[in-house]
This record gives C-alpha cells, structure tokens and sequence, in this order.
C-alpha cells in the first residue's frame, strides 16, 4: 500500500489517504477516503464509485504497485464474448471525476485465460510483474496462478494443479509469493521464491476453515488472513528463520483468532500512513465482509481493526512482548468515532485521535449496507 493517488491521480483534500474496494457481484470499484476539515477533524467520507465500473459485471482482486503508484484489478467485462478471459486492468485516474467517460479512466493491458471468480492480485515491485491467483471455480487440481507482464500483456502459468488458489501476497524484501489454497483439507499456503521460480514449501495452520486473502506483518513474520468460513481474522508464522524460510516441505502451527464477530470475511489489508493520526495509518488492518449469495445481499460492511504490535515492535517498545491486545468484536459492529487529526505532524501532533485509535480496538470504516451487496478485496494508497 502506498499514500498519495493510486492510478497516478492526485490524493484527494487534506492528504488524507484512500482506499480502494471492489464489490465482486456488482462489479464495482470503490473509493474510501478519509477527509480533515478545517477544524482538524478527520472522518472516512461515503463510498464513491469510480467510472470504470460500468464496463464490468464482476470485480475480483485488486493491488497497488508501491514503487509507481499504479492502480490495478481483475474483472470480467460487460458484454464479453464466453471465450473472453478475465480482464487485468490499470486505473488511468483513481480520483477522476464521475462523470468522466468509463474508457477514458482504465486501460486493459492483459487477458487471462480464465473468467475471474474470486482471484487474488499481487504486484511485486522490483520487476513491476503482477501475480494472480484462479480458484478453478473450487475445482481439485484446478487451482492455478499467473504471472503477468503489464506491459506486454503475456500471461504465463508458474503454479498448477492446486486445490482453490485465492489470496496471493508477496513479501518483497525476501521475493517470497504466499498463495492461500481455500478449500484444501490441510489449508494449505503456498510459497513460491520469484528469484528461483520454484515452490519452496507448504504453511499449514491448524484451527481455520477456509483462509481467503491475506496480508504479512511489517517484517514478513506473521500472515494475518481472512477465515471466510470462519467468520474471523486469524494470524501465524510465515515460517521464517533468520530471515529466511526454515522448513524443508512445509510448517505446520497452530493459527491464533484475531478478530470475531464478522460476517464471511473475505480480505484483510494493512493501512498506508505512517501518521498515527491518520484514519489509514498502518497500525490498522482493513477487512471486507463477504459471503452475499447475490446482489440483492446488502448488509456487508469495510471494518478497521486496530493492528497488534509484532514481537520485532514488542522488543523495541520494551514491553516484555505484552503489547496492547486486540479485543474481539461482538455481533454488532461499532460506528465510526470522529478522531482530531493533524493535517502535517510536524506542525503538531493531536495525540487525541491516537488515544481514539488504541481505544476503539474495532470500528467501521464505511457503513455501505445500502450500497454494497459483496465486498472482496482492498487496496488502501
């Protein structure tokens, strides 16, 4: 995740950051942003749906290139022929205005073989190559993911015969691809070295039911994943050992809940800012709640999360690896609370609206159950 534009657009008033979604069933692609008005008060304005929506009928996974700010999705496209594959796209303008003719604002720089279901995006950053993931319509052995060049549009298989490959996140200080396989028996997570281009090993956490996307922790130890099936956040080791994997074929551990209390979650992403007062700082995670059998399924909500320190940040803070523990979030979600927020921390932090921060552990982030049948995958720039 990257501040600033996403799609090389200009970030929108107050500097406050954004966050991009995509309803999977509407095919639509949202914008959240977080807005300072003038008194120094921060606040996530409404939903906004961006033109490039009116092109596609189903929306799938979507990721920011952090090195170029370039937005990209996966969708399939309204009135494609059968054959047509799914669509990889790069946002022109993420905060272009509404009006603005739907091709004007995207541009389609590859087809996959396959039509999009649920498939997960990752751009890695040193080589600018995106990595999607093919569920195989949950099919075993059917599982497959890509690896795209955007600027030539060639696609290629670099993992085959897998059980329902759906979230793909890339640690890019190792070169380190973590695919999730959604419905295997064992739960698999994938890893794949883009340096060697082999498959290294297997994570295999024990106590989730179906693990959906994904982020790493800040030092690539830990993934923090949706349980779609679960209804929860779950974390666990990356496998990582010295910086490096030590497993030989695979790790297996016991998975630690996060987060309760949401409805078939389907992504989970890490804030953008380094500004504690900001409403995308990275001290939070983002979830999506999926699961809607249909369009006409709109009670699902974007929620934020405060973000529970790693045992690298435990350390440093002196803690006795305590941290502040995130508490877990009941049948009814909590609203949005306004938090002061400084526009430039150099010229004065609030430290009201960290306070705010730590002591709302859950809070929603955009409340769209009038607009949002099914929320899959976020981006925050």
């Amino acid at each position: 995740p990257t501040q600033g534009g996403g799609g090389g657009g200009p970030p929108p008033p107050g500097g406050g950051g954004s966050l991009f979604v995509t309803d999977n069933q509407r095919g639509d692609l949202m914008r959240v942003d977080w807005h300072i008005n003038y008194n120094r008060v921060g606040h996530y304005a409404l939903p906004w749906r961006h033109p490039a929506s009116d092109h596609f009928d189903l929306l799938a996974g979507i990721a920011t290139d952090k090195r170029t700010g370039k937005l990209f999705f996966l969708g399939n496209r309204k009135g494609a022929r059968a054959s047509e594959g799914c669509a990889v796209a790069e946002v022109l303008d993420g905060y272009v205005n509404e009006t603005a003719p739907p091709e004007d604002t995207y541009r389609v720089v590859a087809f996959l073989p396959r039509r999009c279901l649920g498939d997960g995006l990752a751009v890695h950053e040193r080589t600018g190559l995106l990595y999607s993931a093919s569920q195989g319509r949950f099919m075993p052995r059917q599982g497959v993911v890509y690896r795209i060049d955007p600027e030539t549009g060639r696609s290629a298989e670099i993992i085959t015969g897998a059980f329902g490959t759906d979230g793909v996140y890339i640690d890019q200080a190792r070169d380190l691809l973590y695919v999730t396989e959604t419905l295997t028996p064992s739960h698999s997570v994938l890893v794949y070295d883009l340096s060697s281009r082999f498959l290294i090993g297997r994570l295999h956490p024990r106590g989730v039911s179906a693990l959906d996307d994904f982020v790493l922790t800040e030092d690539g130890s830990l993934l923090v994943a949706a349980d779609f099936l679960g209804n929860s956040g779950v974390s666990f080791s990356a496998g990582l050992q010295t910086g490096q994997p030590h497993w030989r074929t695979r790790h297996t551990e016991l998975a630690t809940a996060l987060i309760s209390g949401v409805t078939q979650p389907t992504s989970i992403r890490r804030g953008c800012s380094r500004n504690k007062t900001s409403g995308f700082n990275h001290e939070l995670f983002f979830v999506t709640e999926g699961g809607g059998l249909s369009r006409q399924s709109t009670d699902r909500r974007v929620l934020a999360f405060a973000l529970p320190a790693t045992p690298a940040a435990h350390e440093a803070a002196g803690d006795g690896g305590r941290g502040r523990r995130l508490l877990e979030l009941g049948a009814t979600a909590v609203p949005v609370a306004e938090a002061s927020a400084g526009a430039d921390e150099p010229l004065g932090v609030v430290r009201r609206a960290a306070v705010a921060w730590r002591r709302a552990a859950s809070t929603v982030l955009a409340r769209v159950a009038r607009d949002v049948p099914l929320l899959r995958k976020l981006a925050p720039v």
